[in-house]
């Protein structure tokens, strides 16, 4: 009879020690240190219940699920200690497997991974788009497809493709345009001065100097580039 009722409660504990309602008079360590107390408080509680329950009734059925709940409070448990251990590695996983997301080390840094093409891109919310740019520090201004530019908000068929560049397919025209914001993550850039693609040019578009230069930083280190934005100190400690 006491089985279940704890389980109810200890589920409830659960949601209270993983939650942010903690006591503010704790430091954040001794906040830690409690929240593990707590939870081999509790796997105590319900090796004692169904322990008690198997002595007094008996049944497979008891001890299966008690084994299965002390080894779900014994993953949290590990969990929760090594959690800084667990986060290193999930970032490194993410790193690897989706390079063009950026992760964000600081307000306003952002690092991105090379690409398996060994290129470095970029997955950006243009005028609140999201896009995949190639980052290219060879390239004046952002350059956006032209199959694009409907889903930002430009129609590519009344722009004037009148600025000559040279693109990796060539001589072609492209047609200037300026972008209301181009973010990736925490970095936040306005007013961007861009161009638009004739058709069939470009396939991805190009995250170039008319962006990179608004950053107060752009650091190629090895298999990594990070992004940093000047962040006044009134809006950081918002």
């Amino acid at each position: 009879m006491l089985f279940w009722p704890i389980l109810i409660i200890a589920i409830a504990i659960l949601v209270l020690v993983f939650s942010n309602g903690t006591d503010s008079g704790l430091a954040d360590g001794e906040q830690t240190d409690m929240r593990i107390v707590y939870l081999a408080v509790l796997a105590a509680g319900i090796a004692i219940a169904g322990l008690s329950r198997i002595l007094l009734h008996g049944g497979r059925r008891t001890m299966v699920t008690s084994a299965v709940w002390l080894g779900a409070i014994g993953g949290l448990i590990t969990a929760f200690v090594f959690r800084d251990e667990a986060a290193t590695v999930i970032t490194g996983l993410r790193a690897e497997l989706i390079p063009n997301v950026a992760m964000t080390r600081a307000l306003g840094e952002e690092e991105l991974h090379r690409d398996w093409d060994g290129h470095f891109s970029a997955r950006t919310e243009v005028n609140g788009v999201d896009l995949n740019l190639l980052v290219d520090t060879g390239a004046s201004m952002v350059l956006i497809p032209y199959e694009d530019a409907d889903k930002i908000g430009i129609d590519p068929r009344n722009l004037e493709y009148s600025i000559p560049v040279t693109t990796a397919n060539g001589r072609s025209s492209v047609a200037p345009i300026e972008l209301s914001s181009i973010r990736i993550n925490s970095i936040a850039v306005f007013d961007v001065p861009a161009a638009v693609a004739m058709p069939g040019r470009i396939k991805t578009g190009l995250l170039g100097i008319s962006f990179l230069d608004r950053l107060a930083e752009v650091s190629f280190q090895g298999d990594r580039l990070v992004l940093r934005q000047y962040i006044p100190i009134d809006e950081a400690s918002r």
